[in-house]
């Protein structure tokens, strides 16, 4: 994919010079400011959220272990709640020189990130949480629940780097294939051997959508840099009929995004328009990303809990991973400077607005839908990584995503994560939810 050059643009669209740290509770402005980053062959831009103080917050918004499992047994645990534990023998399944699948922004390694401490720890969780340890993933074990089958990621670049990590781990038993039809979003990785396909569908919103001022169709992900200059048309009650059609073809879906919904967007519902997000439109109500990011999974789930276009299989909500900028943001100083997680014993800390919103509401709007699921037979799950990755500001490319004057536009970058790196567990987390333990 060629890089886009229109990030001189955006320097002008972002807004605010807030600062923020970790370890201190500034006031919190009213505006937030906003930054991206483009792709990278086949990454996908994001939206960060600049200048937003942390601050102290209970992250779950509802018990989640009472939400983890729709359509099936319960859940025994919340493998969400627990800390990261030093471990000095762990080693990454897979490296830059061992997969050809890492992406520039994501290659701390070969960018010479100073320390490879952060690859030193393992999430456990909570001892009297009933979950027991969370099992490294096995590759052997993954690829024999999964034959004859396919798993289809739905989502932005945070969901590229999830299917960039699960394929590099998995590579390191066979070789995938890999194809694409960029123009169409989607990406594909074929284990032949193991009868097992990967699939990426690159949306920055999971609805219909369209460029307001573009072609009548949604654009794919070759020009992410005029869907952040948007404004972009969201349709909040129509799934993205592209990656829905394709639904009935997997086995597995698995759903994301959120970032992208801070951006200038005209919202619909039936048709009409119902209000917009910075968009200067007279006598249109103004409505906030919130309100859109919520009625957008509000409709996805449960379009896949009603077995939409003949889906019967499992379907995984993972949670926003949150920012870790401290000290300004993209084009200001911000930067991402920690070694090591978190202290467990420390209180949390936790993301401001709109990110915790747009956790709530995929917590709140998934309890919602399961009912729905159990009707239907579609097996719906939760991957809550919120909590976890909300420890870990060391995992971040901070500014190793890119080599000396090579960083097309941005520098530092808080919101992507090395690979390998901590979103390495969430495949632990999905072989577990794909097996039946979660």
């Amino acid at each position: 994919m060629k890089t886009l050059t229109v990030i001189q643009s955006i320097r002008g669209l972002l807004i605010g010079d807030h600062r923020r740290s970790r370890h201190a509770v500034p006031k919190i402005k009213s505006v937030p400011a906003l930054a991206a980053v483009l792709c990278f062959a086949g990454a996908t831009l994001s939206v960060l959220f600049l200048g937003r103080p942390f601050q102290w917050w209970s992250p779950s918004p509802t018990p989640i272990s009472s939400s983890l499992s729709a359509g099936g047994a319960g859940a025994a645990c919340d493998p969400t709640l627990g800390r990261w534990v030093r471990d000095p023998t762990a080693r990454p399944h897979y490296t830059n020189a061992t997969c050809a699948f890492i992406e520039g922004y994501q290659n701390c390694l070969k960018h010479g990130k100073p320390s490879v401490e952060f690859l030193r720890w393992r999430w456990q969780p909570e001892p009297d949480g009933g979950c027991g340890e969370l099992e490294r993933f096995d590759a052997a074990r993954f690829f024999r629940l999964v034959r004859g089958r396919s798993i289809l990621f739905v989502g932005d670049s945070l969901a590229s780097s999830h299917v960039r990590s699960l394929v590099c781990t998995l590579s390191q038993v066979e070789s995938p294939s890999r194809s694409s039809r960029s123009a169409e979003g989607f990406e594909y990785w074929r284990f032949p051997a193991h009868a097992f396909t990967v699939a990426f569908f690159w949306t920055p919103f999971q609805v219909r959508w369209r460029l307001t001022r573009g072609p009548p169709e949604a654009v794919g992900p070759d020009r992410q840099g005029e869907v952040f200059a948007g404004p972009s048309d969201l349709h909040l009650d129509e799934p993205d009929g592209r990656w829905t059609a394709a639904a009935k073809d997997h086995d597995y879906v698995v759903v994301s995004a959120s970032h992208w919904f801070a951006r200038p967007a005209v919202y619909y519902s039936g048709g009409q328009v119902v209000g917009c997000h910075r968009c200067d439109m007279a006598n249109v109500t103004a409505l906030t990303p919130q309100y859109a990011q919520r009625a957008a999974f509000r409709t996805v789930l449960w379009a896949l809990a009603g077995g939409m276009e003949g889906f019967k299989g499992t379907a995984v909500l993972r949670t926003v991973a949150p920012t870790h900028y401290e000290n300004g943001g993209w084009f200001d100083g911000g930067e991402c400077t920690a070694t090591r997680p978190a202290d467990p014993e420390d209180p949390p800390l936790e993301m401001a607005e709109p990110e915790r919103d747009f956790y709530a509401a995929q917590v709140e709007e998934f309890a919602a839908a399961a009912e729905d699921a159990r009707r239907n037979g579609v097996r719906l799950r939760v991957m809550d990584v919120t909590k976890m990755m909300l420890r870990r500001p060391d995992g971040h490319p901070d500014r190793y995503g890119h080599g000396p004057g090579d960083h097309e536009g941005f520098d530092i970058d808080c919101l992507h994560w090395c690979l390998p790196g901590p979103i390495d567990v969430w495949n632990e987390l999905l072989l577990q939810i794909l097996a039946g333990r979660y």
